[in-house]
């Protein structure tokens, strides 16, 4: 049965998981006395996370789906972020999807000119420019600093006299992390910023992965150390908030 989630030590049952490092970062961050931010458990089977209508969803093959379809249906959403398999088994149809990659490569260096702290407005048009769909930069910001300012992400990039390439741990959940913002400013391509840098990220204590923005960069990331992991897929009744 479906309840909310008045305190972070009902998440505990979450494995290491994407949509897990999802869900407890943004309850360690916003907590569970605000309305835009509600969190939802299932019998030790399933949680969401609804940030302004923007739902992620952690489900294993013992939840029931019928009643998480019939609480979407009745409650309403922007999006809602799940696998692949776990979108189907709700009967609805992804508006989008790709691969989920899990970091299992060696470990590597800090990349020379790294840097952990930058200008957001740099971050924001190099993110915006590469075509993510980042939505004002207000909104982008409030969502992004919340999390890193209380440790739930955190931003890397490699810049010299400008912001060459950028990552982030878009979500560092009490057992995974979901690196992402992934981009290398155009006319910086061809140097290995990139793979540099992201193998650098996902060196944590925890499971790292990542989600493919389309199935052509599955051979890019298994070349850093990634294997795959699965399929994501989002299903959207307003434009996607990519940081939500």
């Amino acid at each position: 049965m479906l309840k909310k989630v008045e305190n972070i030590a009902e998440l505990d049952f979450l494995p290491a998981d994407p949509f897990c490092a999802r869900i407890t970062a943004l309850a360690n961050t916003y907590g569970f006395n605000y309305d835009f931010a509600k969190f939802y458990v299932q019998d030790g089977n399933a949680a969401m996370s609804s940030l302004d209508g923007n739902i992620n969803l952690y489900a294993d093959e013992n939840a029931d789906f019928e009643e998480i379809k019939a609480f979407l249906d009745f409650a309403g959403f922007a999006t809602v972020q799940s696998s692949e398999e776990n979108l189907k088994k709700l009967g609805y149809e992804p508006a989008d999807s790709s691969y989920i990659c899990l970091y299992d490569g060696a470990e590597v260096v800090k990349p020379d000119n790294f840097t952990d702290s930058y200008d957001y407005k740099e971050i924001y048009k190099l993110l915006a420019d590469a075509g993510f769909p980042m939505g004002d930069y207000n909104s982008f910001l409030s969502d992004i600093a919340a999390r890193v300012n209380k440790g739930n992400a955190a931003f890397g990039g490699i810049a010299t006299d400008k912001l060459e390439s950028c990552a982030f741990r878009l979500f560092e959940g009490n057992k995974s992390v979901l690196l992402g913002a992934i981009v290398t400013n155009p006319l910086c391509k061809g140097k290995g910023l990139a793979r540099a840098l992201v193998p650098y990220m996902a060196q944590t204590d925890k499971k790292a992965y990542v989600f493919c923005r389309n199935d052509s960069l599955l051979g890019f990331y298994e070349k850093l150390g990634f294997s795959l992991y699965g399929r994501w897929a989002i299903i959207n009744n307003e434009p996607i908030q990519y940081f939500k």
